[in-house]
């Protein structure tokens, strides 16, 4: 269960063709070059130790790589360069790998190199981008970055764990899950529990670290209206579930709070989120799934809402739940409520108008194994009010919003989305390209 965020790990090579005066030679300091400037990306960059001039050191470097886990890799074409080369080196860390030709010198080759290895690649079936620029060129570095964050997402995917608890709602058939699906397409593992997992670890938590922990939750918010019984019930029930997603190693859970937990696991739910637990309710496990991937990608706690409400006149869309916001996307820590459910009138919600400006990425995944659908949403946050008692958020689009649901109707996607500070539209694009998903950006004009 890896809470921290990370940047991508990208793998740094650097090939070239002896023997033939393409200008070999000019290698090492091309490599030393590209080292500095994708660290002044931010990426965390593994470079490899030698200069790939033959494919017995084209294996090396790819042990070498994966070894040191990455996500993808930058081959750095310096000159002209044998297919054979990417070939052994995808052999040895199999991983989506970014072909950066690098144009400098023109009796380099290094281009013809390029387009000789990508009918290859595209015939194994490989996960490849080709760009030719000189190093430090801004569009290609921009590029490789998307293609860098697309292959973290991957990864993220395929490692994640996630705990099942409870199914879905009996009101809810379009948020059934196919675990098989998933791990197909994806490479998500379910891990099922029972309600009774949850109850039993909420229950074996001592009466006064649960007091201590409701203390610390009361003086932390702006305003609390709800008994200290479920204050407290609420805070073992935390801590409970976190030493199960520990022990287990979840790095993400959905509960289903539908019809007799409800408000009782919100203030849990929230809490785990800013923690970078992916964690969602109504059972909906996609959404969970979601939850945690933004987290990934953003670094940041993210929240999850139904499609509410449009407002016409400002061209936004509400999205809110009944309660279960992450404290981190307050804009003040004064403005958090902690109160009876609106809908049960017992238990402890989190209320707050989850407003600080910035740009937004608003996801909803639906399908099987038959196949699965992302749409996404990229907007601005507007400033909103508790209207509705939640967490709402506005979202503000160019384009109308009228249309935006009509989208979303035409490609079948559902009422909860899961939203994330960041644009996060063109790494999804490409994800879902790789993963076989159909992907609806429903903002685009």
């Amino acid at each position: 269960m890896d809470q921290l965020q990370r940047q991508p790990r990208v793998g740094h090579v650097t090939l070239a063709f002896p023997g033939y005066y393409l200008g070999e030679e000019k290698a090492p300091a091309k490599h030393a070059e590209m080292l500095a400037y994708l660290q002044r990306l931010g990426l965390d960059v593994v470079p490899a130790t030698d200069i790939v001039l033959d494919r017995a050191s084209a294996t090396r470097a790819g042990r070498e790589l994966a070894a040191a886990n990455v996500d993808c890799i930058c081959a750095n074409l310096a000159t002209f360069v044998p297919d054979h080369y990417l070939v052994d080196l995808l052999a040895a860390c199999d991983v989506p790998v970014f072909l950066w030709a690098i144009e400098r010198e023109i009796d380099c080759l290094s281009l013809v190199g390029g387009m000789l290895i990508n009918p290859t690649l595209y015939e194994l079936g490989k996960r490849y981008q080709l760009y030719g620029a000189d190093i430090g060129d801004t569009e290609t570095g921009e590029k490789l970055m998307i293609f860098a964050r697309a292959c973290m997402a991957r990864r993220s995917l395929a490692e994640m764990r996630v705990g099942y608890m409870g199914g879905n709602p009996d009101i809810m058939f379009s948020m059934a899950a196919d675990e098989y699906g998933l791990k197909k397409t994806f490479g998500v593992s379910v891990i099922p529990l029972r309600d009774a997992d949850y109850l039993a670890r909420q229950a074996a938590v001592r009466q006064e670290r649960a007091e201590a922990d409701w203390a610390a939750i009361k003086v932390s918010v702006g305003k609390v209206q709800a008994s200290d019984r479920d204050g407290i019930a609420a805070s073992a029930g935390f801590i409970g579930v976190q030493s199960l997603a520990r022990e287990l190693g979840l790095d993400a859970i959905s509960m289903n709070c539908w019809p007799h937990q409800k408000a009782k696991i919100c203030l849990p739910i929230a809490r785990l989120n800013d923690e970078g637990v992916g964690a969602g309710c109504e059972g909906d496990l996609h959404s969970t799934i979601l939850m945690r991937l933004l987290y990934v990608m953003s670094g940041r706690a993210p929240i999850n809402g139904d499609f509410l409400r449009m407002y016409l006149d400002a061209n936004t869309i509400m999205f809110s739940h009944c309660g279960a916001g992450s404290f981190s996307m307050a804009r003040n820590s004064s403005e958090i409520v902690l109160m009876e459910s609106i809908e049960t009138h017992d238990g402890l919600a989190v209320f707050f108008p989850a407003d600080q400006p910035g740009t937004v990425t608003a996801l909803n995944l639906m399908g099987s194994r038959a196949g699965y659908r992302l749409a996404a949403m990229v907007g601005e946050v507007a400033p909103t009010d508790m209207s509705y008692m939640g967490t709402p958020m506005r979202l503000r689009f160019s384009k109308p919003v009228k249309d935006i649901l009509q989208g979303a109707v035409q490609c079948g996607a559902g009422h909860h989305w899961s939203l994330g500070y960041g644009d996060f539209s063109r790494e999804l694009g490409l994800l879902c390209d790789w993963l076989g998903v159909q992907y609806r950006l429903l903002s685009s004009h």
